[in-house]
């Protein structure tokens, strides 16, 4: 049975915590002041939906020996 590699945890952990720090790294900033602030939200919930992923990916390759 395969454990999980550092990588596979690490992945979903860093781009998340990038997404949560800085939002505006991924999209433009095209459109109303509202729009902005919407994408910019939307893509921090993502973030910590992706956080949350790699903290219980950690869980497993930690528990998974």
């Amino acid at each position: 049975m395969r454990v999980m590699s550092l990588i596979d945890v690490l992945i979903p952990l860093l781009i998340g915590l990038l997404l949560v720090v800085r939002p505006q790294a991924f999209t433009k900033k095209i459109g109303s002041v509202e729009e902005v602030a919407t994408r910019y939200a939307k893509l921090r919930k993502i973030g910590y939906v992706l956080v949350v992923v790699g903290v219980l990916f950690a869980v497993i390759a930690a528990f998974g020996r």
